[in-house]
């Protein structure tokens, strides 16, 4: 008989981290990058670590939900009160890489207006200026007059 001095091994279950903070240099937005799957308690931690880093109305906070799996819609009321009440009473916040499937979380969630209010548009994907052209499109065609002497 074979007795095994091993002793046997514990399973480790971490969980993963849910969110990180980028290390911000200079007068930069201070990047939090969410990860996996977030439920209620995840979402109250990334609020609560927002909440202590951006005090001031200066300090602009991106959420990165670009490697979000899955949002706990029903949390997500909660969660969208507290970031326009951060809004309103700390640092700006913005939300960045959200995908359609979080657009649509958002929501059934019925926080569409605030999901719409709070992700971050660079300027060529916002409305464009509703104001009349100055008249350039009249002076020069949009297009080039074709060459007579390459037509045959």
């Amino acid at each position: 008989m074979i007795v095994s001095l091993a002793t046997p091994r514990r399973s480790v279950t971490a969980d993963p981290p849910a969110f990180q903070w980028d290390a911000g240099r200079g007068a930069g937005p201070k990047v939090v990058r969410l990860f996996g799957r977030l439920g209620e308690r995840e979402l109250q931690h990334v609020v609560a670590a927002i909440q202590e880093r951006g005090r001031s109305p200066q300090d602009l906070v991106c959420l990165d939900f670009e490697q979000v799996t899955h949002l706990d819609y029903k949390a997500l009321s909660g969660f969208a009160r507290a970031l326009t009440r951060q809004a309103s009473t700390g640092s700006d916040v913005f939300l960045v890489g959200v995908s359609a499937y979080i657009h649509t979380l958002f929501g059934v969630a019925g926080q569409g207006p605030v999901m719409r209010r709070l992700e971050w548009k660079p300027v060529e994907e916002t409305e464009s200026s509703r104001r009349p052209l100055l008249g350039i499109a009249r002076i020069a065609p949009h297009h080039p007059v074709p060459r007579r002497d390459t037509l045959r």
